[in-house]
């Protein structure tokens, strides 16, 4: 069983996958909303959060930080602070366009990947 986490353990991956009610798009952006218990808590989730993006994608392009709200920005990542508030937006990468074309499926190409995993469960 995989370890439950809080608001306070989540990492920006946890967020970004699994931390939302529905998968729906709003201005080109999938949103993750994550509501902490005190202002200070978040205060503190988004000094972690910004700093796991920036190691995963360099400094922000676009920082606004005033007292009662700030945000750290890159062309395809948001992370927004508000009173006790995070909303985290990532762009959408329209996978639909080639998701569902049926050339990207000719020859199987994840069997190798799938044949790997199954040798490293029976070792």
């Amino acid at each position: 069983m995989t370890e439950r986490r809080t608001p306070e353990d989540a990492t920006l991956l946890d967020i970004l996958v699994d931390g939302f009610e529905k998968n729906e798009i709003l201005d080109g952006f999938h949103w993750r909303r994550l509501p902490m218990p005190n202002e200070h808590a978040a205060v503190r989730k988004f000094r972690s959060l910004t700093d796991e993006a920036q190691r995963w994608k360099g400094p922000p392009s676009r920082v606004d930080d005033q007292p009662d709200r700030k945000l750290n920005a890159w062309p395809d990542l948001e992370i927004r602070l508000a009173g006790r508030g995070l909303v985290l937006r990532a762009r959408v990468a329209h996978f639909n366009d080639w998701w569902h074309d049926d050339r990207t499926w000719q020859g199987d190409p994840l069997a190798p990947a799938f044949d790997w995993i199954a040798e490293d469960s029976h070792a």
